[in-house]
């Protein structure tokens, strides 16, 4: 049985005669007796019994309706979708992201969106990498924004922008330290400011802190990367930053090194493969691209030697 097949059975089943069921369908009697014999040919078997109080199912079209109305319930909520989307401009988003995307980019794509969608509600949840899993998989999120590939089966990552990563120091302490070959090395004698838990930052500052032969020593460990920038502003040492935070830095005060070493990070998407995100949702993953293009434009300014 194809869908309009299916359509034409689940109306006579619901009508109980043709010319109910044409009324239903919005199509002549004619066609709905031309479709169940038709049904009927292809199947090899009856559907309806005629008699002067109308049509009753046979057991045979109980049994396809016991498996079909759960599929015509479907296929009925996807015609209300459809005759809604031209009409809908209300509804609301849900989105999580880590730290440094929610301060750094986001209220760049939040502003447009408001421009854009004034009537529309956004609620916005600043959390960590390893917290994006339960918040999609329960729903309490329709995306979410953060780098690199999510490792879970059951969520889709869909890529958005690849950048280089930084070294981001105080232009004070720039400025002291001594110059050498290359300008990773200027710094072997600052203390690093690393991270813990499940930033993505984490394992770049440790690479990076390994090659330059950073001081031994307990050090500062923090779990965010805004605070980490913070220190690194007081010129109590130095971290390492995505390309979104190093575009936003102020070259007055801070320091933004290309680390051409590292591999380049990209920007991710996330939702539950189980539950896509809706119209709205949508409508605000499409700003994104052209968003984060000019966010990325001109480039950040070399650091200064």
């Amino acid at each position: 049985m194809n869908l309009r097949q299916l359509e034409v059975f689940q109306a006579v089943l619901q009508t109980g005669n043709m010319s109910a069921a044409a009324r239903l369908l919005c199509i002549t009697p004619s066609a709905i007796s031309k479709a169940v014999a038709h049904t009927e040919l292809q199947l090899g078997y009856r559907l309806f019994n005629r008699s002067p109080a109308g049509l009753t199912p046979t057991p045979e079209a109980q049994v396809l309706a016991a498996e079909s109305t759960g599929i015509y319930r479907q296929l009925d909520a996807l015609k209300r979708t459809a005759r809604n989307l031209a009409t809908s401009d209300s509804g609301d988003v849900r989105l999580a992201a880590i730290p440094s995307i929610t301060h750094e980019f986001l209220p760049r794509l939040l502003q447009h969106h408001a421009e854009q969608h004034p009537q529309v509600g956004v609620e916005v949840r600043t959390i960590h990498q390893d917290q994006m899993t339960q918040a999609l998989l329960t729903r309490s999120v329709d995306f979410c924004l953060g780098f690199y590939k999510h490792p879970h089966p059951q969520i889709a990552s869909d890529l958005l922008v690849s950048g280089r990563l930084y070294l981001a120091v105080a232009t004070s302490v720039w400025a002291r330290a001594p110059r050498a070959a290359s300008p990773g090395a200027r710094l072997a004698q600052v203390p690093v400011i690393r991270l813990v838990g499940d930033d993505p930052m984490r394992q770049a500052i440790d690479e990076i802190a390994q090659r330059l032969g950073s001081p031994a020593g307990p050090g500062i460990q923090v779990q965010t990367s805004r605070l980490a920038l913070e220190l690194v502003r007081r010129g109590m040492g130095w971290t390492v930053v995505d390309f979104l935070t190093a575009k936003g830095l102020d070259p007055a005060q801070m320091v933004a090194q290309e680390l051409h070493e590292l591999a380049p990070m990209s920007l991710y998407s996330y939702h539950a493969r189980a539950f896509p995100p809706g119209l709205q949702a949508t409508r605000m993953l499409a700003m994104l691209p052209a968003l984060l293009h000019e966010a990325l434009q001109p480039n950040p300014r070399p650091a200064r030697r």
